[in-house]
């Protein structure tokens, strides 16, 4: 299975709506495994606090995530604006290109602060 940087922001800003004390267990439209996979992938990137398992057969499969950690607050700050992820996917995330969730990560974070007003008047 492939990372799939659209799931990547859909669980990290449905993570950021979470009621405190709720668990993001599922997302509507999205395949069981893709969603336990990405939990994974994401928690050990240290985006998310989250218990998961996947596996084959009987072994059981589930992933629930509990919150976002503060690089996960990070990023989902950098990837919320959907002018700036449509620039970023239409710059790293087409067949081709290699990318690193830090490049991404890094560069929507340049884009921001290029968009800042400037603190000296």
């Amino acid at each position: 299975m492939k990372r799939d940087m659209e799931l990547v922001r859909q669980i990290l800003l449905a993570c950021e709506d979470l009621p405190h004390g709720k668990k993001l267990t599922a997302l509507d439209g999205v395949e069981k495994e893709d969603f336990i996979t990405h939990v994974i992938w994401l928690k050990q990137a240290g985006l998310v606090e989250a218990q998961a398992q996947s596996g084959t057969g009987s072994f059981a499969q589930f992933a629930m995530v509990s919150g976002l950690t503060w690089q996960g607050c990070e990023f989902a700050d950098a990837m919320r604006d959907n002018t700036l992820w449509a620039k970023a996917k239409a710059k790293f995330m087409r067949p081709g290109i290699s990318f690193t969730l830090d490049i991404v990560k890094d560069w929507l974070k340049a884009e921001i602060t290029q968009g800042l007003p400037t603190l000296g008047g």
